[in-house]
């Protein structure tokens, strides 16, 4: 049985998360760039997913304007230890913060050669626009995905 909570997010989650090695190496490189992360705790619109008191993914959204959303996750590598619970709760919750803050249209990127990514972010209902071509802190290639509500 697995012994799990999820709390609001603060930002040592993560740096805990990062500390414990991201959950593809191609994240490694972009998780580096602190300053750059777009993880944050946007007035209550964050949280995060602890299994036996270590945070094992967090995710949230970011209010743009009025309707419209940035949507971000980051997991370590022991979210595969609890895949099925980490996707569900990342899913139910971030439906829930795009309802109660009335948001119409949810994007987020996903780096262009990170496939589990892409698979993930399609299974939350979100599908590519286009490649974001040198987007990346380190230069690289992005996918913009999006979620009509």
């Amino acid at each position: 049985m697995v012994n799990w909570i999820v709390k609001e997010f603060k930002q040592e989650h993560a740096d805990e998360i990062v500390s414990y090695g991201m959950n593809s190496k191609l994240m490694e490189v972009d998780a580096s760039y602190k300053d750059h992360r777009i993880c944050t705790a946007d007035k209550g619109n964050a949280y995060t997913l602890f299994v036996d008191k270590k945070p094992i993914v967090a995710g949230g959204i970011i209010i743009l304007w009025d309707g419209v959303a940035e949507g971000w996750v980051m997991a370590s590598q022991t979210i595969y230890d609890v895949k099925f619970l980490a996707c569900k709760e990342i899913k139910r919750r971030t439906d829930i913060l795009c309802k109660k803050n009335n948001v119409k249209r949810l994007q987020t990127t996903v780096k262009y050669n990170f496939k589990t990514g892409i698979r993930f972010a399609t299974w939350l209902g979100l599908k590519p626009e286009g490649v974001m071509r040198k987007y990346g802190p380190d230069g690289s290639d992005y996918y913009r995905m999006a979620k009509i509500y």
